[in-house]
Parts: C-alpha cells; sequence; structure tokens
C-alpha cells in the first residue's frame, strides 16, 4: 500500500508464518488456510483513492469545523464542562483533535468463545495465527454461512461505504475475503475496555505506527449506520428488530461523503458529532455529543479518574477507524485488555494471560459494565459506566514493559484469582462478586490509556499509572512503580 509502515519478515519469520496456519488447523480441527497478503493489490489500490478523496474533503471541511469551535454555543458548553481549554483559539482545539486522534487506541474485542452474530476469532485461536483475520476470513475458516448473522450488513457497509468489491458468487473464495477489513473502534472516549464491553471478552489494540497507512475512517459505527440510514429495508441480523436501533440522524453522514484516515479526518469531526443527534426522535443535539467527548478526552484536561460516566446510548458513538489489511501478528498488536467480569478467575482467562505472555503484548484488565453474565448493554440503555476503570496484570506488566509492581501487589491479585475461582466453580458469579475482586486490586494496579499528551514517545507506550509516570515496552533500566 502506498507510504505503508508495513514492516517486512526474516527467512525464519516467513517460514514460521507459511507454516502456522497448517499448525492452526491440525491444533484447531480447521483446514489449513494460506496466509494471505499483508496488504492485497486490491486493498492498496482502494486505500490509495480513499486517501487521495480524503485529502480534498479534510481540507475543504477545515473552515466549517473551526467556525464551529469558534460557535457561541460550543463556547458556552466549553465554558460550563471543560474550562481549562474554552478559551483555547480553534486552531488548537483542531490541533487537539487530530493529535488525539493519532493516539487513541485503536481497538478490536474478540470473544473467548465463538458468537452466534458475529464471525470472529476467540482468544485462543488468534494466539496460534500469523494474522489477524477479518470476519469474512473467519467464517471460511469456521465453515460458517455468511448469509446469516452479521455479515450481510457489514459486507453492504463494506462495499456502499469502504469501496470493497463484490464478491463474485454468493460464496466468497479466499482470495477475496482477503481484501475486506478489520472492524475497529477509535477509543477516544478513553473507554476502559477499549471497544465496546459486549463485543468481546478480549481487546487488542493495535499498533497505530504500525497500521497507520491502512486505517480508513468513517464518522460513525458503519453497521449501525447501514441499517437505519443507507439500507434501512434490509433483513436485520439474529434477534435484532428495529425498535432496538438508534434513530439517528440520516443527514449527518450523506452516502456522498468521502471517509478519512488517520492524516485526513477534518471532514469527519462534525458528521460524528451529529450522527446520533436526531432531535425530532430525542432531545439530543450535536453539542451533547460534543460535550460526551470532551469530557471523556484528553482534549480536555480533564484526568481520567474525574470523567464522568458515560451512557449505554453513547457507546457507539465512536469513529470506526477499520483496518484494511491482514496485519502480522505479533508485532501488528500493541497491547492487550482482558474483560474482568468474564475472564477473570477462569480458563479463557488464563489462556488469555498465556497468549499475552507468549506473544509479548502488555495486558490489562478493564471493568467494563461489571456484569459477568456479558449481556448486551444496549438493552437497558438507563445504565451508565463508569468506563475508566482499567488495572495491569502484575507479572504480565512486569515482563513486557518497564513498570514495576509490589510483591504484595502480585500476590494479591493471585489470593483474588483463586477466590474467584472457587467461586465460579460453585456457582454463576454476580456484579456484586466482581465488584469485590475488582476493588481488592484496583488502588494498587490501576492504570490509564495513553493520550496525545501523556508521554515523549507516545507510540513506545501502552499506559500510564496514577503517578502520571508512563508504562511502555522498553529496554530501559529503570523501573516505573505503580502507587502501592
Amino acid at each position: 500500500r502506498g507510504g505503508a509502515d508495513l514492516r517486512g519478515l526474516c527467512c525464519v519469520g516467513a517460514m514460521a508464518r507459511w507454516l502456522l496456519p497448517a499448525l492452526l488447523g491440525s491444533v484447531l480441527g480447521l483446514e489449513p488456510f494460506p496466509t494471505p497478503p499483508e496488504q492485497t493489490t486490491e486493498q492498496i489500490s482502494n486505500f490509495q483513492r480513499i486517501r487521495a478523496r480524503a485529502r480534498d474533503a479534510s481540507l475543504a471541511a477545515t473552515p466549517q469545523v473551526l467556525a464551529y469551535f469558534d460557535s457561541q454555543p460550543f463556547r458556552g458548553m466549553l465554558k460550563d464542562c471543560c474550562p481549562k481549554i474554552a478559551d483555547l483559539p480553534a486552531e488548537e482545539l483542531l490541533r487537539r483533535y487530530r493529535a488525539e486522534a493519532q493516539v487513541a487506541e485503536l481497538a478490536h474485542a474478540l470473544p473467548a468463545q465463538m458468537k452466534d452474530i458475529f464471525s470472529d476469532v476467540t482468544v485462543k485461536e488468534v494466539g496460534g495465527m500469523s494474522w489477524f483475520p477479518n470476519e469474512f476470513q473467519v467464517a471460511l475458516i469456521h465453515h460458517r454461512n455468511l448469509s446469516i448473522g452479521a455479515s450481510p450488513v457489514n459486507d453492504a457497509a463494506q462495499k456502499d461505504i469502504f469501496g470493497c468489491k463484490p464478491f463474485a458468487e454468493r460464496e466468497p473464495t479466499w482470495s477475496e475475503v482477503a481484501n475486506r477489513l478489520i472492524y475497529i473502534a477509535h477509543n477516544m472516549r478513553r473507554l476502559d475496555s477499549g471497544s465496546e464491553p459486549f463485543f468481546g471478552d478480549f481487546t487488542v489494540v493495535f499498533n497505530s505506527t504500525h497500521v497507520k497507512d491502512s486505517v480508513v475512517i468513517a464518522p460513525y459505527d458503519t453497521g449501525l449506520y447501514e441499517m437505519v440510514c443507507f439500507n434501512p429495508h434490509m433483513k436485520l441480523p439474529g434477534q435484532l428488530n428495529r425498535s432496538m436501533l438508534p434513530p439517528l440522524n440520516c443527514s449527518a453522514w450523506p452516502k456522498s461523503l468521502p471517509v478519512g484516515t488517520l492524516d485526513y479526518l477534518d471532514h469527519l469531526i462534525l458528521p460524528n458529532l451529529a450522527a446520533a443527534a436526531n432531535s425530532t426522535k430525542t432531545n439530543r443535539t450535536m453539542l451533547d455529543s460534543a460535550r460526551d467527548l470532551y469530557v471523556r478526552s484528553s482534549m480536555s484536561e480533564i484526568d481520567y479518574q474525574d470523567v464522568p460516566a458515560l451512557g449505554m446510548q453513547n457507546l457507539g458513538d465512536y469513529l470506526e477507524s477499520d483496518i484494511l489489511a491482514n496485519p502480522r501478528l505479533p508485532e501488528a498488536v500493541k497491547f492487550g485488555i482482558g474483560s474482568f467480569p468474564t475472564l477473570f478467575g477462569t480458563q479463557d482467562g488464563r489462556d488469555m494471560q498465556a497468549i499475552a505472555k507468549r506473544l509479548h503484548w502488555p495486558l490489562f484488565w478493564s471493568f467494563g459494565t461489571g456484569d459477568p453474565t456479558a449481556q448486551d448493554p444496549h438493552m437497558t440503555l438507563d445504565l451508565k459506566l463508569p468506563g475508566n476503570l482499567r488495572i495491569a496484570d502484575p507479572e504480565n506488566i512486569l515482563m513486557t514493559t518497564n513498570g514495576t509492581v509490589s510483591g504484595s501487589a502480585s500476590e494479591t491479585f493471585e489470593k483474588v484469582w483463586q477466590e474467584a475461582v472457587e467461586v465460579r466453580a460453585k456457582r454463576n458469579a454476580t456484579k456484586q462478586d466482581v465488584h469485590k475482586w475488582w476493588h481488592a486490586l484496583d488502588d494498587q494496579l490501576r492504570a490509564a490509556p495513553i493520550t496525545w499528551r501523556s508521554c515523549a514517545s507516545v507510540h513506545d507506550c501502552v499506559g500510564v499509572d496514577f503517578a502520571g509516570d508512563c508504562i511502555c515496552v522498553s529496554k530501559r533500566e529503570e523501573r516505573i512503580a505503580f502507587t502501592v
């Protein structure tokens, strides 16, 4: 892909990658599938087209964005919620937005076990793969019917929005699915789980320097927008019905609007704020969306521990920043986040820890919904999530980063883990159990996401402790201690 920073492989690495798909097949009982190119010719061509259109659209939109940032209602909103930045020039506000977009987590959540609606690789499977597969690749590997679940919606969105070529036949070939993309949530709201908590049990955060020139950005969740606005009569997946879909503002994002890239996204800023603001059906406005973004984002200079809770109805308000490539593992992944309610004290959790350790991925845990039943949180729209509760996995963080933890913190972690094992062996864990386990660990291991102003080298770092020190993948002898 033009200008892509996608790394080459030494001969030994290439041999391992050639063998891994066959090994994956023998271990998981699946047919071996050849490793696709890191970027196919079609992906390269598509990205070059997208980038050219995004550059023109972004430049054209900049004056309108600056005017909105200087508008009286927007300034009034900032004075009320975020006084530290209320008087900054519009140009500085835009600079901060662009800077935050460059470093905000590119997150994809995957399940511990296969799900009915989404075709996604599981935690165990990703640990044995040489690249991170998209949903259509996973569907073929799993011999899954692509006419059910979310695949028809996502297929339509990828064609309508990102310009992906249609499959020649009803069942696509392995070469065809290699041209598709991986869905990514752009975590500018600093959600502790990275992606929406109900999307999966383990979130991988991609290395933005590695995948930057394959990232294609839509102003809102493309699946929702496809079902509500672009293709409102299409068949809905699973048990979903139209009463469950959010009342989006379909005028906010016209179908002719080009998607963006990490370098060119000014034209997506206002559509992103307007997409969920359907004033004819709700009382929500663009200013409400802007407030929700700024009070959660580091652009406001609000400390992570002080950000307000996030409403369920706002979880989908992220930029969807997808990867149009077949990114190589393990290097394309920067770190991982495990779901504390669903994985802590389970064998799936131990498997996740082992995979992260073997692949040298720093590992964190998120409180998320706090609900171990992993039900879809969109079904309880009045619920609010803290969304700022993330801790480091003590054994992992010692091995993979420059961070240190006390011996007592590691001992406490294992003690609480065994308590969780015993509870889960006897009965289903409850929210009260999860809260108890979390609070036994939270003070010793709490961490926050990286932001544009966190560290001197943000792309080498994976988090910040609550003393403000950076937790980085580094060989430095100096160690950073968590507050104990």
